[in-house]
């Protein structure tokens, strides 16, 4: 494909930004910079690779072709840096590692130090937060999610199962608290959601609702109300104790979702392990948990 490998990266940023600033904003250069390489890259390939107009630039059928071959050529050569870069050291650079806040911090608190031991080039970057980001294509990334189901361009590999219960505030009748729950305007039917809703009894009130469990579990711990929570994030807090001890309420399978481009870069190998290993430490209950609850 012709083009120089600069253009390509212009053609490839305007098409996952939609616009010409916002392509330039993706490569650090200024819009007529990025105007000159697409229009280059135009002229070299005798093509119209965009429609302009007032929504944004909107790709040709021979954009279109164009972007698919850039892509090749961009997750070779990604390929090529990553295999150099570790070569002689072992899996380097970034890796960003997104989900919900609370899987997060268990991932920080229980098992990021042995990662880090083992791999001292590699450096994580947690990206906390409900809303689904999805992955880019080139990006060392990986995102842990529950009930949603990958992107087209990604794929899902089950991680295990993470067990919630019923906790109160140690010492209170539950029978006069109110709930708190979690609840996300972007998909209200989360499997916690439609739990609660069934538990919750016509005469109880729902006092509080939140998109991460850290916050409905000071909410608990706060006397406010009870709730679903993760029993891996509940254990051993003293303020805080089962409603009703036995199994799990419910149990749900964390998916880890990640980009066929970027699955064989070795940081994302060395982080996709990492996190199968620390999968049973971070998110299950120990085995004490499950006596007092059994």
């Amino acid at each position: 494909m012709a083009g120089s490998w600069d253009d390509l990266k212009v053609l490839l940023a305007i098409s996952r930004a939609g616009t010409l600033t916002g392509g330039a904003a993706l490569l650090n250069i200024d819009q007529s910079t990025a105007g000159r390489r697409l229009a280059a890259l135009e002229a070299e390939l005798g093509a119209i690779l965009f429609i302009r107009s007032k929504l944004g630039f909107t790709p040709t059928e021979a954009g279109q072709a164009a972007i698919a071959r850039a892509l090749e050529i961009e997750a070779r050569t990604l390929r090529l840096a990553e295999e150099v870069a570790s070569a002689g050291r072992g899996p380097s650079g970034l890796v960003r590692i997104i989900g919900n806040p609370w899987t997060m911090v268990r991932l920080v608190e229980t098992s990021l130090p042995a990662l880090l031991a083992r791999h001292p080039e590699l450096d994580i970057r947690t990206i906390g937060g409900a809303l689904r980001r999805s992955l880019a294509r080139g990006e060392a990334a990986i995102a842990l999610w529950f009930e949603m189901p990958p992107d087209h361009t990604e794929f899902a590999i089950r991680l295990g199962e993470v067990p919630y219960a019923i906790y109160k505030p140690r010492g209170v009748d539950a029978a006069k608290l109110g709930w708190a729950a979690f609840w996300d305007d972007e998909a209200p039917r989360r499997a916690p959601t439609r739990w609660t809703e069934r538990a919750r009894a016509a005469e109880e009130r729902l006092v509080l609702t939140a998109t991460d469990s850290s916050v409905i579990l000071a909410g608990i711990r706060g006397g406010l109300a009870k709730g679903l929570l993760p029993m891996c994030l509940a254990e051993g807090d003293p303020r805080i104790e089962r409603v009703n001890p036995g199994p799990p309420e419910l149990t749900r399978v964390l998916h880890l979702h990640a980009h066929p481009d970027t699955i064989q870069m070795a940081r994302v190998q060395a982080t996709i392990a990492w996190l199968r290993e620390s999968f049973a430490r971070a998110f299950t209950p120990t085995a004490p948990s499950l006596e007092l609850a059994a």
